[in-house]
């Protein structure tokens, strides 16, 4: 089952630009701005998906006013030259200015995308609303848009303004005329237009139109096919779909799964995943059936609450990213809390060193039953593997205590690398409580007033832990795992007892358990080494 990094509201799947020029619809990538003329932004984030395209008709030429024929830093010519008016498109947001624009690569550029209409005439094409909403600014030469979402779509440069301030406009309505207007210097016939929104941590800025240009133009031109697709939970434990674009059968899509909400709106949290898993009932449906995908459904909407899922797909080289028509939406119960304890998490540097996501791995618990489990110590600030220095097995430093990563698979769930083991002598691990093994599995839990705990094994016996002693697990190599598979045994042969998991040496039936006992605990150069550790994190944190 697929666990996916998460997709920031502004981020969403890259798509190469279709090939092909003249008289033919096609598209430089996003970024791949004129040359000389900066550093663009390779964003292919369709921020304003389904909106229409802002001219009343086709076709018309996305690109530089500066560095193309008849502008200032161009090759020279005119402003009507042949050239402005044909394919392919090139995006120039964050072209050179000295505006501040954080989503560009140097933090200053060019805040839209300059488009000529059909031809070089002056006041002769509509600039119509791409969204429905009102009218909330006309300048001298500008007219901006706010839809019902808090997304203002801004024109520059028309004439013949159609509209008045606090307006509502119908989506498609007449705004103006494409036109050369700047404050009373005149600039080259183009529209410059701007999709302004609220971005997560930035605020509310400008984003890259470019592929919302694309993706609407197509709508209007009637260019390509349908993507298609369907998603379902199943068993409150995945969301399980499909996704097909007709424009390219036989290939798999990137599919972006959304909860609560489409790219853009404030709740609303993306993740992407390919839909190649064979489905045998895709098979007859579509004429070919690697189109299917399986993504682990999030702890933290298992609430009782209803979530709505939406999709998108980014498709192939003749397809950019489009909303798929389908409704479908869940409501699972809490998921049960394992035995176990409690342990704060303190702080995002703690969620961040450990790779952990709230997202994906908490139960939104009620205080009920935070009361009603038994809370220890604060989770390690970070995580720190060690080995023997002959090899062997791996151990987690659990402050106080050394505990067993049992096989390869429990480091993956904890997002572990075990080549990052550190080298400790051999006498010293010994010397060691060896606690309970790490757990196989990340389960957090959010109270109410957002803390957040990991779910873990209990502390040992009120005397503490028995000093290990078999650090060096009686295995070899360099992280108690052969290097070519990740963990295997050095033949690539699982135990006995096991058949999905690759154990690492050292961890046999007879020391998998807890090895809990009522005796002394650490003591010696152990003692010293885990004091020190524990200094140093805390100098690590503090910088």
């Amino acid at each position: 089952m697929k666990r996916l990094p998460l997709i920031a509201a502004l981020c969403l799947l890259p798509l190469s630009a279709v090939a092909g020029g003249g008289d033919e619809f096609s598209f430089h990538d996003p970024g791949d701005l004129h040359p000389g003329s900066g550093s663009g932004a390779a964003d292919s984030t369709v921020y304003a998906p389904g909106m229409r395209y802002p001219m009343e008709a086709g076709p018309s030429f996305p690109n530089s006013q500066v560095w193309g024929h008849g502008g200032g830093s161009g090759p020279g010519g005119g402003q009507c030259d042949t050239e402005n008016y044909s394919y392919p498109w090139r995006d120039n947001y964050c072209e050179t200015r000295s505006w501040n624009m954080p989503l560009c690569p140097s933090g200053t550029g060019h805040q839209g995308q300059d488009i000529r209409p059909a031809t070089c005439d002056a006041g002769e094409h509509w600039n119509v609303a791409s969204e429905a909403g009102t009218v909330t600014n006309i300048g001298s030469y500008s007219v901006y848009v706010t839809a019902a979402d808090g997304t203002r779509f801004d024109y520059l440069h028309g004439s013949g303004n159609a509209v008045s301030s606090g307006q509502s406009l119908a989506k498609g309505e007449r705004i103006n005329r494409v036109d050369n207007e700047f404050g009373g210097t005149p600039t080259t016939i183009h529209l410059h237009y701007n999709i302004k929104q609220d971005v997560a941590g930035l605020g509310f800025i400008f984003v890259s139109p470019y592929m919302s240009l694309v993706e609407s133009y197509r709508e209007l031109l009637g260019i390509g096919g349908e993507t298609i697709g369907d998603a379902a939970v199943d068993s409150c434990s995945a969301v399980v779909g499909w996704a097909h674009d007709e424009n390219a059968p036989d290939e798999a899509i990137s599919v972006q799964v959304y909860f609560d909400g489409a790219p853009g709106e404030r709740a609303a949290v993306g993740v992407e995943v390919l839909a190649d898993e064979y489905r045998e009932s895709l098979c007859e449906m579509l004429g070919s059936c690697e189109h299917g995908f399986t993504l682990e459904l999030p702890r933290s909407l298992q609430d009782g609450q209803e979530h709505p899922i939406k999709l998108f797909s980014g498709g192939s080289e003749d397809s950019a990213a489009a909303e798929i028509e389908t409704s479908s939406s869940f409501t699972c119960d809490t998921p049960s809390i394992p035995s176990g304890e409690l342990r704060p998490i303190d702080g995002p540097e703690v969620i961040s060193a450990w790779g952990l996501s709230p997202f994906w791995d908490a139960a939104v618990v009620d205080d009920a039953t935070i009361s009603g489990l038994p809370v220890g110590e604060s989770f390690p600030e970070r995580p720190v593997l060690v080995r023997a220095e002959d090899g062997g097995t791996v151990w987690w430093m659990d402050p106080g205590s050394k505990r067993r990563v049992p096989d390869a698979s429990v480091a993956e769930a904890w997002g572990l690398d075990l080549e990052d083991a550190e080298v400790w002598p051999a006498h010293v691990l010994d010397d060691v409580a060896e606690g309970p093994p790490m757990r196989a599995e990340v389960f957090l839990v959010q109270a109410p007033d957002g803390t957040l705990y990991a779910v873990d094994e209990p502390e040992c016996g009120a005397d503490g832990c028995e000093p290990g002693t078999d650090s060096d697990g009686g295995g070899s190599g360099t992280n108690g795992a052969d290097d070519d598979d990740d963990g295997a045994e050095p033949d690539d042969t699982p135990p006995a007892d096991t058949e999905d998991s690759a154990a690492l040496p050292g961890a046999d039936d007879d020391d998998q358990g807890c090895g809990c006992r009522s005796d002394s605990g650490p003591a010696g150069p152990a003692l010293l080494l885990l004091s020190m550790l524990g200094l140093w994190r805390r100098r690590e944190s503090a910088r």
